[in-house]
């Protein structure tokens, strides 16, 4: 009888994925959403709505496509989030905290990933320990990547993107010369630090 109940319930399914390093192993938003709706013809799970967005969750209100999803959540348009991970909806602690107050308050009458249901009635603490385990990893994964950034300033290495007429060796972790672009880029500097040519002779 509770699946029944449950199975009534209307979900929105909420796919994120930003561009930072926190997200290289996660699936993208297409693979997300495909993967996601064909689990729920197998189980049973309406989607009402599919909402998604490319931007960190790192800081809390800078998802505008979040920010609708829960308002629409809040007005009662849907019952339930339906995500490929907790970590999909919150990687900072307002943001956790506001999730599992809506759920506690029954806003948000269940959160379903690809591999398990969170309820109103559930032990609290399972999901502030994954909130956390995320937000940390965001925490420890900036400072890791400063870290680095820093070491290679200090060793005289160029930390950021290659220039243009360089290219990023990812082997060997420095730049070296682009052999198609170099010598073009260099001559370009060369006639603008003449004085004698604008932009758009050089």
């Amino acid at each position: 009888m509770l699946n029944k109940q449950r199975n009534k319930l209307r979900y929105i399914l909420y796919a994120r994925k930003s561009s930072e390093a926190e997200d290289r192993q996660v699936q993208s938003i297409d693979d997300q959403i495909s993967f996601l709706k064909q689990l729920a013809i197998k189980e049973n799970i309406e989607i009402v709505e599919v909402l998604s967005e490319s931007r960190s969750a790192k800081v809390k209100d800078n998802r505008p496509i979040f920010n609708l999803l829960i308002e629409k959540l809040r007005k009662g348009e849907a019952d339930g989030i339906f995500c490929w991970e907790l970590n999909r909806l919150a990687r900072s602690a307002e943001e956790s905290g506001l999730i599992i107050g809506l759920l506690q308050s029954r806003s948000i009458k269940s959160i379903k990933t690809y591999q398990k249901e969170y309820l109103p009635e559930d032990n609290v603490l399972l999901m502030f320990v994954e909130f956390g385990i995320s937000t940390q990893f965001s925490i420890d994964l900036s400072k890791n990547v400063k870290r680095g950034f820093e070491g290679k300033r200090t060793r005289g290495e160029y930390p950021h993107l290659a220039p243009i007429g360089y290219l990023n060796d990812k082997e060997n972790h420095t730049i070296k010369i682009d052999p198609d672009r170099y010598e073009l880029v260099r001559k370009m500097w060369e006639l603008m630090l003449t004085g004698n040519h604008n932009p758009s002779q050089i």
